[in-house]
């Protein structure tokens, strides 16, 4: 519900700060004292585009604050879109939403101090208030809006989110169908490519490694008659030459061991010497077996290098690395295996999506049915509500229409809500033909319709407060009473504003408002204030009597406001 507005430099509204409650809060005033421009702030509020006009003369920028109370109604709704946004509200916190329009034609919206746009304040907006009367937010006069109104009455909300769940189904088949059946030729090519791919990586057998350890093979091979040189002649260095390096170092072990055995201080390098004796024995053992190991295979050498010329062959085409390689043969292997079964796939799709088609079909025909059931209940119901609210001849009839489209529903056009179209339509004089709303009923017929609809379908209408801007226009009398004590029936499960210039309707309100214009410093502005008991009986006495306000007057106002407390 709607708590506290604030209002700064918006047309002639210097400074406003005005706190509500629930149930019926009603604004009374003299005409042009301002009444609607509290409702054009509200719309702002709910995300109406802005316009540099509503900006006070002299003023560099208007804003409009409002304060709401998520409690129940609407709530979960409102909460769901914050969280969306990454807009934080802790529990028990009032929803703050601020509208700042400057007359350079920018305009900033503040959700709960987040900088928002407006297309996140009109969606919080549709979930917080519903305005009807001179205004453009009418919700009235939205074709889907008229549906869930005869959905909420018929009790066929959970019929058409079931319906919503298998329409959805139903196109995700039908995407993944197209999906498989489009570029049928592409994909045969497509699949003759990576069978072709798959093939030559699986005959390479690659090993992780090989060619690093072929690289080094190759090598050896090619050089085989000079490595077979270098041994040889190494092994006569070292050993079999008489004047080898194993020869000289004997002969220096000898020396070095008989002055050992006259002075020991030569011990330490006799073990040295006789250390490295026996280490270049072991190092000539080593060259002169490699010597006798290196030959020169042609045939191997050639091996060797097709198969690193194939290696190469295959990093150009499917990666720089053996691993790459591998990696993209499993992909493409399983990518081959998903379209060489896409052909079973296609007909499981295709068997899925007839059958439910076939449900569909029956869900959209139940649908249609209790929707034309429960239209005629609600035309019923709706010209007897107009009858008591001074619209006796009106016709209300509940249109509902399908038109020819695809195949969902045995060629009818289907959407998430089914294969309807409904219209209300209403003819305010006998002997005319029923007519789209928008195009016949005035600002005072649709919130009369509206104040109808909302009378019969209070129990399951979400949205938690409802203004009615001059729902009074061409009424009066019984009918006025009728209106104020239907407008009191809603306010018992609903917080509800009615601007109105009937006392009938005034003497109904839980909170009255009386709005005025004051001239201070030269500068007139609208000011509204909550009346208290003697101020409400000399506003409804005003209302009753014009200037001429009367003891006879005054009474009548105190027992009008007695009767509308009952």
């Amino acid at each position: 519900m709607l708590k506290e507005l604030n209002i700064k430099n918006f047309a002639i509204i210097d400074q406003l700060r005005v706190e509500f409650g629930p149930g019926l809060n009603v604004f009374t005033g003299e005409t042009g004292a301002g009444k609607s421009i509290v409702v054009d702030a509200l719309n702002l509020a709910l995300g109406e585009r802005a316009s540099t006009d509503l900006v006070r003369t002299g003023s560099p920028e208007a804003v409009v604050e409002a304060a709401f109370e998520l409690n129940g109604l609407g709530s979960a709704a409102v909460t769901g879109i914050l969280l969306e946004q990454g807009i934080e509200m802790a529990a028990g916190e009032d929803l703050i939403v601020r509208r700042v329009i400057s007359t350079t034609g920018k305009s900033k919206v503040y959700i709960n101090g987040s900088l928002a746009n407006l297309a996140t304040l009109t969606a919080l907006g549709a979930h917080l208030a519903d305005i009807h009367g001179q205004h453009e937010h009418q919700s009235l006069l939205a074709a889907d809006r008229q549906m869930d109104m005869l959905d909420s009455f018929g009790g066929l909300l959970k019929n058409r989110e079931d319906f919503a769940a298998s329409y959805k189904q139903l196109h995700e088949l039908r995407r993944q169908l197209a999906e498989l059946e489009t570029g049928e030729r592409e994909k045969a090519q497509r699949e003759d490519l990576l069978r072709y791919q798959v093939n030559e990586i699986d005959a390479a057998r690659l090993k992780e490694g090989e060619d690093e350890a072929l690289a080094n093979e190759q090598r050896v091979l090619a050089n085989s008659e000079k490595l077979a040189g270098l041994a040889a002649s190494a092994d006569e260095t070292l050993y079999s030459s008489e004047g080898s390096a194993l020869a000289a170092l004997k002969r220096a072990v000898t020396n070095v061991r008989d002055i050992a055995a006259i002075d020991n201080k030569l011990a330490p390098v006799l073990e040295l010497l006789e250390s490295g004796r026996a280490q270049i024995e072991e190092a000539a053992r080593e060259v002169s077996s490699y010597a006798e190991r290196v030959e020169f295979d042609p045939n191997r050498l050639e091996a060797i290098g097709d198969r690193l010329d194939l290696i190469q062959k295959l990093r150009k085409k499917y990666g720089g690395t053996i691993p790459e390689i591998i990696v993209f043969g499993v992909k493409a292997a399983a990518e081959l295996e998903k379209i060489e079964k896409s052909g079973e796939e296609m007909e499981r799709l295709r068997k899925e999506t007839e059958g439910l088609k076939t449900g569909i079909t029956e869900k959209a025909k139940e649908l249609t049915k209790k929707r034309t059931a429960a239209a005629r209940e609600l035309e019923k119901k709706v010209e007897g509500e107009l009858g008591h609210l001074g619209m006796k001849k009106t016709t209300f009839v509940v249109k509902i229409v399908q038109e020819p489209g695809d195949d969902t529903t045995d060629g009818l056009r289907a959407g998430p809500r089914g294969a309807d179209k409904v219209e209300f339509l209403i003819s305010p004089n006998p002997g005319e033909d029923p007519r789209p709303l928008a195009k016949i009923a005035s600002g005072g017929e649709l919130s009369r319709i509206m104040l109808a609809l909302k009378t019969i379908l209070v129990e399951g209408d979400p949205i938690p407060t409802l203004v009615f801007d001059e729902v009074d226009a061409g009424i009066g009398g019984a009918v006025a009473e009728e209106v104020g004590k239907k407008l009191r029936k809603i306010a018992n499960r609903r917080q509800v504003f009615c601007i109105t210039h009937l006392a009938q309707i005034a003497s109904m309100a839980m909170s009255h408002y009386g709005v005025a214009k004051a001239v201070k410093k030269d500068r007139t502005s609208t000011e509204v204030r909550l009346l208290d008991r003697k101020e409400r009986v000399d506003e409804i006495a005003r209302m009753l009597g014009g200037k001429t306000i009367t003891d006879a007057t005054i009474r009548h106002a105190e027992e009008m406001i007695e009767r509308g407390a009952v």
